[in-house]
């Protein structure tokens, strides 16, 4: 037996064992935490984090459920992905319901260890899922700017009540969830918008491929309009001087009703390819194109300058044209072209056509400086280059050329005079 006077000995031996058993179960708690720390705050997916926080909670405080409840302000309720023990289900409640309202709207940690007499408990929700909750340790969630973004919740100690060492346990939780809560938030924001700036750029990329292909089929006056400011293609026709090329195949119905269209085709797209290279080189833009034919307008600064490279083009197509006749034989014999070149003030700018089936919106150069390009290029033959008086006055002293005549044009009143350019003065 022991004697009286070991009892106090004893006393003390027990007092330091619980003591002991306290510390190491706080130490315990502590590297817990460490480790759920690190955890939850490199998730970045939210519905995981969800799972992890549900899971961690209910592991360090020994608790049979736990959910994070967090703030949707836009419509006042508080939500949460995911409760451990009832799967995966969105819960939303007013964000000044219940035990997590109030936490939420006070900003204060709650314990409850008689929550069946405490007013501030929902008893439709055990009534619902058939849970029986005997405690209920809540604190708020807040963020690093100080907002309380939530709260963090935990059901049923396995101790049979909360103490305010639990409280304050769950609170340095709650500082691991806001972090982690707000790392996940910055990190779908960062995901929606770099799948947005994705689309965007895929989209872009898609734009300039269908641009690329669109500007084939326009003239490069309108590409630079578009791309300098779109809006100005609704503006009004400017006048201003301009040299105009009207250019097309001699003879092409006859070449079109007489031979295999492919053939005919591949002729069309050889010759006009090279003399695109020769409109391109001297500064012409190609402003509308036939099955056959080609109107060219060139401008510049002076009249003198756009005429003589309107000019200089049209000898170079006929360089052009003769080096294909010599090293391309068809069936019809050789391409011969009419060209006929005027210069003059003309409006220029966008015509907007209507018509029930849709607009369709061209850019060219209207009056009489193209009408008359049109009809001298119609005397031309076999290739010759044919200009009008205008321009002729602009490039006589670089070019050698000859008068052909005074012609009646069709709709143009009195006589105009015509002159063949044969070659440049060197």
């Amino acid at each position: 037996m022991n004697s009286g006077k070991d009892q106090p000995y004893e006393k003390r031996a027990i007092g330091r064992r619980e003591e002991d058993v306290i510390t190491w179960e706080q130490n315990l708690r502590y590297q817990q935490l460490f480790v759920l720390g690190q955890a939850i705050t490199s998730e970045m997916n939210m519905d995981a984090l969800f799972q992890l926080i549900m899971d961690q909670t209910n592991q360090i405080m020994s608790t049979e459920r736990s959910t994070i409840f967090l703030a949707d302000e836009q419509n006042k309720e508080l939500w949460s992905l995911v409760a451990t023990g009832m799967g995966k289900n969105e819960i939303r409640i007013h964000h000044d319901s219940g035990v997590a309202g109030w936490v939420y709207q006070h900003r204060k940690p709650l314990i409850i260890n008689d929550p069946y007499n405490d007013s501030r408990f929902n008893l439709g929700v055990d009534k619902q899922s058939g849970f029986v909750t005997r405690t209920i340790l809540c604190v708020p969630v807040v963020n690093r700017s100080d907002q309380c973004i939530g709260v963090l919740q935990a059901l049923n100690s396995h101790l049979d009540r909360f103490s305010e060492h639990d409280a304050r346990f769950l609170e340095s939780i709650a500082d691991y969830v806001a972090i982690a809560v707000e790392n996940a938030r910055l990190y779908e924001e960062v995901k929606a918008y770099s799948e947005k700036l994705k689309a965007s750029i895929i989209q872009n990329e898609n734009l300039e491929k269908a641009k690329a292909r669109l500007t084939k089929f326009v003239p490069t006056s309108v590409a630079k309009l578009v791309d300098q400011n779109p809006d100005q293609l609704d503006g009004e026709k400017i006048p201003m001087d301009v040299s105009v090329l009207f250019l097309d195949i001699q003879g092409f119905t006859s070449i079109t009703e007489g031979h295999d269209q492919r053939q005919v085709n591949d002729m069309v797209e050889s010759h006009f390819s090279q003399y695109l290279n020769c409109i391109n080189q001297h500064g012409g833009e190609l402003n509308e194109t036939t099955g056959d034919g080609l109107m060219v307008i060139f401008k510049s600064d002076t009249v003198q300058h756009h005429a003589w490279e309107a000019v200089a083009a049209g000898l170079e197509i006929i360089k052009g044209n003769r080096r294909l006749n010599h090293e391309i034989d068809y069936p019809w014999g050789a391409v011969n072209l009419h060209m006929g070149i005027n210069s003059g003030q003309a409006h220029v700018g966008a015509t907007h056509m209507k018509s029930v089936t849709g607009d369709r919106w061209t850019y060219t150069a209207s009056g009489m400086v193209t009408v008359l390009a049109a009809r001298i290029g119609g005397l031309s033959q076999k290739t010759q280059l044919y200009v009008g008086p205008d321009t002729m006055h602009q490039v006589k002293d670089d070019f050698e050329y000859v008068s052909i005549g005074k012609y009646s044009l069709k709709n143009v009143s009195g006589q105009t005079e015509v002159f063949q350019v044969k070659r440049l003065v060197t």
